[in-house]
């Protein structure tokens, strides 16, 4: 489908076939004339008329309208100084001879005429048909939308080859044998060093024309994504005030109240009461750290921020770390042997808190901790014996601000599963749901396998 400099242009017949016509108008016409020579009809030359008349009907066949006209005039001439009475002379003795001359280059001349101009309908019309293809084909590959302004460029040098195709600055400067064609009011499509014809000039601005249309339609892509993201960016923000608006009032409240009855009331208050507006604090700042890091946590994933160190790191070492925050530690058993993962720590252990916290408050049994090796990952499980989560609710779990499931706990902002799920993800883990036999919800982190 490329288009080469040596394509015969729109009217001709093609070097080779021009040569030949050439070759039978000349050498032919002297051959066609040597061996006439000896055959002359004392009726006239109406066998040589013939077949000079031949011979220039095979030129124009051959070799388009210059050849014949050559073949022609070297018939007229032949038939005339040889085979015409008086012979070897150019004059002529007979009237119908004369007419005989006359009909024969008048006919060499029409059969050249309609020759050639077939040729030249027969050459547009492939040039149309090469044309049409080219356009079908970049339609259907736009329309498709398996093409990009990289490959569809790629495609421009590939046609054009061995010119250099290039998109180039409307502004920038070009060379007087550069053909030119506009892709945008900012950008245009060049092709170096090569001066189209007017075939090659309506392809390549139907190149440049489908090269803008793909350009405004990666643009076009570019603002919708941008306004995704700034739509989610503004769904996130306000769910984030709804969430912050009651969720943290509650603890604050709390550690305020706490705080302001010891200090106007500490020296009347028993040592019992002082403990318990104590604890209160110490449970709502409990309260209002989980809920601070959860956000914070979000706003990380979301941002991109999160950069894991990933190494071997022991499951049991940060379960340890875990377990220390929680006051129903005795309640998770930890089930097995732990192979080490390959994991962040830190974000590990803030994978492994979110589940178990979860885990704790949605059951009044044991939580169970185990962990499975295969094919070089490692599935951590923490699974509970609590109600669970309806199959029809499940995929709604790990989306931010969600609290599925909970029957009547609300101890924070529902970004507990969404955050344990974005750091497992971060460490080239998962963290899926499951059904725990006999009741409750099983949830299993995969990851690495350190070695």
């Amino acid at each position: 489908m490329s288009v080469s400099s040596d394509e015969p242009r729109a009217g001709a017949l093609g070097r080779r076939r021009v040569l030949g016509g050439w070759l039978l108008a000349g050498p032919g016409s002297v051959a066609l004339t040597a061996v006439l020579l000896g055959s002359q009809d004392p009726d006239g030359p109406a066998l040589q008329t013939m077949l000079f008349l031949a011979l220039a009907v095979a030129c124009a066949l051959v070799g388009g309208r210059w050849p014949a006209l050559a073949a022609s005039a070297l018939g007229a001439m032949s038939l005339n100084y040889y085979f015409t009475e008086p012979v070897q002379t150019l004059r002529i003795a007979s009237a119908s001879n004369v007419v005989a001359l006359v009909v024969f280059v008048a006919v060499s001349v029409a059969v050249a005429s309609v020759v050639d101009s077939a040729a030249r309908r027969r050459e547009q019309a492939s040039q149309a048909r090469r044309e049409a293809a080219t356009l079908a084909m970049l339609n259907r590959r736009v329309l498709g939308g398996d093409y990009d302004v990289a490959r569809l460029l790629d495609l421009v040098r590939e046609h054009f080859a061995p010119s250099v195709a290039e998109l180039v600055d409307a502004q920038a400067p070009f060379d007087r044998d550069d053909s030119v064609a506009p892709v945008s009011t900012r950008q245009v499509l060049v092709l170096r060093a090569r001066r189209a014809d007017d075939a090659e000039q309506r392809v390549l601005a139907a190149f440049a024309t489908h090269i803008g249309v793909l350009g405004e339609r990666e643009e076009l892509a570019r603002q919708t994504q941008a306004a995704r993201e700034l739509e989610a960016g503004n769904r996130t923000r306000t769910a984030l005030l709804a969430a912050v608006s009651h969720d943290l009032r509650t603890p604050l409240a709390g550690i305020q109240a706490a705080a302001g009855t010891l200090l106007r009331n500490g020296d009347r208050l028993t040592g019992d009461d002082r403990t318990s507006l104590l604890t209160a604090i110490a449970a709502s700042t409990t309260r209002l750290t989980s809920i601070v890091a959860d956000l914070l946590d979000m706003s990380r994933l979301q941002t991109g921020a999160v950069e894991p160190v990933l190494a071997a790191v022991d499951p049991v070492g940060v379960l340890t770390r875990v377990l220390a925050d929680f006051e129903a530690a005795g309640r998770v058993d930890v089930v097995g042997p732990m192979p080490h993962v390959r994991a962040d720590a830190g974000l590990l252990e803030r994978v492994l808190a979110n589940l178990v916290g979860n885990a704790l408050r949605h059951t009044d049994g044991p939580v169970e901790v185990s962990a499975t090796a295969h094919h070089e990952r490692v599935r951590l499980a923490v699974v509970d014996h609590g109600p669970g989560v309806a199959d029809t609710d499940r995929p709604r779990m790990f989306e931010p601000f969600q609290q599925v499931g909970d029957h009547g706990h609300r101890d924070g902002v529902g970004l507990g599963l969404a955050v344990a799920r974005g750091l497992a993800e971060a460490q080239g883990g998962a963290l899926e749901a499951g059904t725990t036999p006999g009741g409750g919800l099983t949830m299993v982190v995969e990851l690495g396998a350190a070695r």
